[in-house]
Parts: structure tokens; C-alpha cells; sequence
């Protein structure tokens, strides 16, 4: 069970921005958003490029904080 005071939603890369933030869009509607990578994603050197989908976190008291918490695996072998 995961944390009650924190949204999660699934999104869509559109731009690398410069110091770890990154222009991502919902996929069922067109927002965007400006994010930074979690500090767990930093640490564990994992990158992020464009069309990547990702988990956001969002927290419900201050919805300018936006972080990315998961990359999902797409790539087919």
C-alpha cells in the first residue's frame, strides 16, 4: 500500500530539459508538466529519453512538485 497523501499517474516523455528536468504529457489528455527524477532514480543511474513512459508521483498539498518514481520497460527483443 502505497503512501495516501501522493497521486500516481502514468505519462508520457516529450523533452529532456537541462538539469534533470524533464516535459512529460499525460496520455488520455493533453497536459504537460515539468518533473525531476526522484532521488532513488538519480542513485540508481537511471536514464530517461524521449517517448519513455514513466510513473509520476504528484503530491495532492503542493501539485507543482512532480517527480518521476518508475520507468516502465517497453522494449521488445
Amino acid at each position: 500500500m502505497g503512501k495516501e497523501w501522493v497521486l500516481e499517474r502514468d505519462w508520457e516523455v516529450l523533452e529532456v530539459l537541462p538539469a534533470w528536468f524533464f516535459k512529460v504529457k499525460l496520455k488520455e489528455v493533453d497536459t504537460l508538466v515539468r518533473c525531476k527524477k526522484s532521488w532513488r532514480m538519480s542513485q540508481s543511474n537511471i536514464s530517461i529519453i524521449t517517448w519513455d513512459r514513466v510513473k509520476l508521483e504528484i503530491n495532492q498539498y503542493d501539485m507543482a512538485q512532480w517527480r518521476i518514481i518508475f520507468r516502465y520497460n517497453d522494449y521488445k527483443k
